[in-house]
C-alpha cells in the first residue's frame, strides 16, 4: 500500500515537467487525483499514465487566474471524492524580456497566473482541507531569493509565492492546515532553456547555476511528495531551496 493510499489531491500544471512528475509519483504512492492544466492534449496523456498506475485519476482543463474555473473545480473534486487532503500547486508561465521593454500586458499574465492563481486555488481548497487537516505545497523559485535578469514578472511573482505560503502557514496552522513552498532552480524543464531575447548576459543568467548537474523534475517530485506525509507534519511555512547548492 502507498503512503498516499486514500488521499484525493488536487495538482495544477499537470501536463508537463515538475507537475507531470509529481503526478506519476503520487499516483505510484496510491493518491487519487484531480489533474488541471490549460494544455488539453498533454493533461489527458498524463492523466492516463497515472490511471495505468492504478490512481483513480481525472483531469481539468482550466486557467488558474480564472475564479470561477477553479471554484468549480475544487467543489467538483470534493463532490467527487468526498474530501480533499493535499494541495498544490504548480502550474506557472515565464515570459523572457529585458525589463525596460517588459509589457504590461505580460506583467500582469505572469502573476495572474503564478500569484493570483496559487491563491485561488489555495482560497477555494482551505475549507475542505481544514476538514482533513490537510496539506499545501505551493512551488515558487530560487528566483524568489536572488535575482535574475530578464524576467522580472516571474521573479516578482515567485517572491509573491513564497510571502503566501508564510502568510497562510501562519493563519492556519493553529487549525493544522500546513502550508509550505519549495525553491526549485536548476531543473531541467522547459523553463531553463535559454531565453529568446536580444543580447543575453549568459554570466548573469547562470549566475543562479547549480554547482553540478541539472536535476530531473522526479527529485522535485519527491520532495513534494514528503511534504504531505504524516512524517512531515511538523514542517509548516517552511521554504526549501532544491537547487543543487547554486545559492548556499
Amino acid at each position: 500500500m502507498g503512503q498516499h493510499q486514500g488521499k484525493a489531491i488536487f495538482l495544477t500544471g499537470a501536463s508537463t515537467g515538475i507537475g507531470r512528475a509529481t503526478a506519476l509519483r503520487l499516483a505510484e504512492e496510491g493518491a487519487s487525483l484531480v489533474l488541471a492544466d490549460i494544455a488539453k492534449d498533454k493533461l489527458e496523456k498524463t492523466t492516463k499514465e497515472c490511471q495505468s498506475l492504478g490512481s483513480e485519476t481525472i483531469s481539468i482543463e482550466c486557467d488558474v487566474s480564472n475564479e470561477m474555473q477553479i471554484s468549480e473545480a475544487i467543489s467538483g473534486m470534493a463532490k467527487q471524492f468526498g474530501e480533499i487532503h493535499a494541495v498544490i500547486n504548480i502550474a506557472g508561465i515565464q515570459l523572457w524580456s529585458h525589463s525596460h521593454e517588459h509589457s504590461l500586458t505580460d506583467f500582469e499574465r505572469t502573476l495572474a497566473v503564478n500569484l493570483t492563481g496559487t491563491f485561488l486555488v489555495c482560497r477555494e481548497a482551505i475549507p475542505y482541507l481544514l476538514k482533513t487537516s490537510g496539506s499545501i505545497v505551493n512551488v515558487s523559485s530560487t528566483t524568489a531569493l536572488a535575482g535574475i535578469p530578464y524576467s522580472v514578472a516571474y521573479a516578482a511573482s515567485k517572491a509573491g509565492v513564497l510571502a503566501l505560503t508564510k502568510s497562510l502557514a501562519v493563519e492556519y496552522g493553529g487549525k493544522g492546515l500546513q502550508v509550505n513552498c519549495i525553491n526549485p532552480g536548476g531543473i531541467k524543464t522547459e523553463m531553463t532553456k535559454m531565453p529568446q531575447i536580444e543580447d543575453p548576459d549568459l554570466k548573469l543568467l547562470l549566475r543562479q547555476s547549480p554547482l553540478h548537474k541539472f536535476s530531473e523534475p522526479e527529485n522535485v517530485a519527491g520532495l513534494i511528495s514528503y511534504l504531505i506525509t504524516d512524517e512531515a507534519q511538523h514542517i509548516n511555512g517552511e521554504s526549501i531551496r532544491i537547487d543543487g547548492g547554486a545559492l548556499a
